[in-house]
């Protein structure tokens, strides 16, 4: 119960953003224990219930105040948020259009506790809700390759595979891909793996993935619902905050740039589509945030069923079952 837990949040134009923050806070058994760091990125013209006024008054909470014109993206904004760790035991990175189960934290820390490994990271893409608080607890969702896109970088997806409760596992379940929305485990990954501000949204999550593997982390997908997140949706019911690239005309020029260090950290460059034209500028400070060296990439493609420079998924990757070799 003296866990303290950092809670990493990047918010562009979210409407959202004040009630998950109050959400988290009701439902905590602890929230004494939550410590948040916000990137809070808006438009002199959004609404001021969108901003600090709004949130909820907790000892705890800390914000970057960023103007919506200078942001360079999700990564970037992430990678800001981090600066207000300080040494918390456990980190976790969430949206900004979140709710949680009654007693998150509690069963947050137990499922990892579960886990009996200390390299253990918890991810999923979460169910979705509906506002203001209807969540989707039918099922239990799990990680699993999709497709390499036309730029040849891996997108995930989410699996409903198990029917709750009377399908929920015993433990959490083994993965080999991270969520950049709900990700969970010790707090030193904020200083062991920082995120890249130079990345921007494609490739976020498998260079994630790959990075914390070789690390030393192993990643899990919890066995229990206890984070819900906002989808966007063709009726306008999901989340209506704005995005970054339709704010930001010359948002291709910090995708390209992301894209070819992505490759170049997968070791997959020379398959990289021409039009993203690397230049040694691009590689600017990338052995900051490299892979690690306790475990090699070519083992992490074979655990995770994929293969970076073929361009290939194996079936077990497809269903989510892993280690996929």
């Amino acid at each position: 119960m003296t866990s303290t837990i950092f809670v990493q949040i990047a918010a562009y134009r979210d409407p959202d953003l004040a009630a998950s923050l109050n959400n988290l806070l009701e439902q905590a058994a602890h929230p004494e224990r939550l410590k948040f760091g916000i990137c809070l990125q808006l438009d002199a013209s959004d609404p001021l219930s969108w901003g600090e006024q709004s949130f909820p008054d907790h000892a705890h909470l800390q914000v970057k105040d960023v103007d919506a014109a200078d942001s360079r993206g999700a990564c970037w904004a992430r990678s800001q948020a981090q600066v207000f760790y300080s040494g918390e035991d456990f980190l976790l990175q969430i949206d900004s259009h979140m709710r949680a189960v009654r007693n998150w934290d509690d069963f947050l820390l137990q499922t990892w506790r579960d886990c009996n490994d200390r390299e253990a990271v918890l991810s999923v893409y979460p169910n979705g809700f509906q506002q203001p608080c209807q969540l989707q607890t039918s099922t239990l969702p799990v990680m699993a390759a999709k497709a390499f896109d036309d730029y040849g970088i891996l997108k995930f997806q989410g699996i409903s595979r198990y029917r709750m409760p009377e399908q929920q596992p015993e433990k959490p379940l083994p993965n080999a891909f991270v969520a950049g929305g709900f990700l969970f485990g010790p707090g030193k990954i904020v200083e062991n793996v920082p995120y890249d501000p130079e990345l921007y949204f494609y490739g976020e999550e498998i260079s994630m993935s790959a990075r914390l593997w070789t690390h030393g982390y192993n990643i899990y997908c919890p066995n229990r619902l206890l984070l819900f997140h906002l989808y966007k949706s063709s009726s306008g019911d999901g989340d209506t905050s704005a995005t970054h690239w339709s704010d930001h005309q010359d948002w291709f020029q910090l995708n390209r740039r992301s894209l070819v260090r992505v490759h170049k950290l997968l070791g997959s460059l020379l398959i990289a589509p021409a039009n993203l034209a690397p230049t040694l500028k691009d590689f600017e400070g990338l052995e900051q945030y490299g892979l690690g060296t306790r475990r090699d990439l070519s083992d992490y493609e074979r655990m995770a069923g994929i293969a970076f420079r073929d361009q290939t998924i194996n079936q077990n990757a497809s269903a989510g079952q892993f280690p996929a070799s």
